[in-house]
């Protein structure tokens, strides 16, 4: 901070209350110093800032700062480097991901990252915010819209976009908005203000990571299906493994309906080293057994260990018994395990509660 003399129009210290040159009277002046080369050299909040010093401004010297206020400029700058970061950084491992078809193992070290990074930004953008607020006149407080569901972020986030006050407000002086060329850039040791042509890059890098990003969810996910248990279930048991392993169980019982024993037996687990005698009892329970309608197959649970798949199933089944000449149909309840053998999708066993993965 410097002082200002009216009188004589020089810059004194911040201790210097009179001019030592003609001793008048000094004002406080948001001047952090003057230059060797005479350029007087204002806080950089009155300045704007390339991207690069945004970020390091914000992210360092300005790091848990409240005090003075911020442009639109410098949070919105902010911001988009944040959203191209954090967008970037999942666009890639989830991009990864669907190509390599690796699990679920690069999304949760995307995961692990971006939370992270989003605890560590957190208090410079909420510093940067609170600064925000104040070049529109407006209070800390006035962050808590945020805690408000769906209306408060974005009453907050358009409180957030208002033009700053052109005058000096209880926060601070207000801000200049002054350019950095070449010769100011050496002289405080900053880049240049970034340009326009900036800016549409950025944008469109951040176009760019969002398409890539939404690209791969979509690859990772069946057709039929976009929230998110499609595609994270295929991110651990690969794409095709969900409609591979329904079709397995619903072939299995449709198989049983039609005493097409042999072929039902197929979709059994581990069939080639299966005891003859065995095979022989759950050929007689099958024979006896009521007609059994597939309902509803949901996903409970999916897992990988190694190579080995698995899927359990929360089926809801109506099984149909003729007797007397008297139909009866009873809903029932059962969790289907299947697991991938081969390359092909078979039925390991049926529960009645939920199977520990040991099972």
């Amino acid at each position: 901070m410097k002082r200002y003399c009216d009188a004589c129009r020089h810059y004194c210290d911040e201790a210097a209350m009179f001019c030592p040159t003609c001793g008048q009277y000094t004002v406080a002046t948001e001047v952090e110093r003057i230059a060797p080369e005479g350029d007087v050299i204002y806080p950089l909040s009155h300045y704007q800032l390339s991207y690069k010093d945004t970020f390091l401004y914000v992210m360092g010297k300005k790091f848990m700062d409240t005090d003075g206020r911020a442009s639109r400029r410098e949070f919105f700058q902010f911001l988009l480097l944040w959203h191209i970061a954090i967008i970037g950084l999942l666009a890639v491992f989830y991009g990864l991901t669907a190509i390599f078809q690796t699990g679920p193992y690069l999304i949760g070290l995307a995961g692990l990252i971006v939370a992270i990074l989003s605890l560590v930004s957190l208090m410079p953008l909420a510093a940067l915010s609170v600064r925000r607020l104040h070049d529109t006149g407006k209070s800390s407080a006035t962050l808590l819209l945020f805690l408000i569901p769906f209306v408060g972020p974005l009453i907050l986030l358009g409180l957030l976009c208002l033009k700053g006050q052109p005058q000096d407000n209880q926060y601070g002086s207000a801000l200049q908005h002054l350019v950095i060329d070449k010769r100011l850039a050496s002289i405080m040791k900053v880049s240049s203000t970034s340009s326009a042509l900036t800016t549409r890059v950025l944008v469109g890098i951040l176009v760019v990571v969002i398409c890539v990003f939404g690209t791969s969810l979509r690859a990772m996910g069946p057709a039929n299906e976009v929230f998110p248990d499609g595609w994270f279930t295929n991110s651990i048991v690969g794409a095709g493994s969900v409609e591979a392993s329904r079709a397995s169980v619903q072939n299995y019982f449709d198989a049983v309906n039609n005493k097409d024993y042999d072929k039902a037996f197929t979709y059994i687990i581990s069939q080639a080293s299966t005891n003859p005698v065995e095979k022989q009892k759950w050929l007689e329970s099958m024979k006896q057994a009521p007609k059994v309608d597939v309902v509803s197959l949901g996903i409970t649970r999916v897992s990988r260990t190694g190579d080995l798949k698995r899927i359990v199933f929360d089926a809801n089944l109506q099984t149909t018994k003729v007797g007397a000449g008297v139909v009866e149909s009873t809903p029932m309840k059962r969790y289907i395990s299947v697991i991938e053998e081969n390359g092909v999708w078979r039925i390991e066993g049926f529960y009645k509660t939920m199977p520990d993965d040991d099972k």
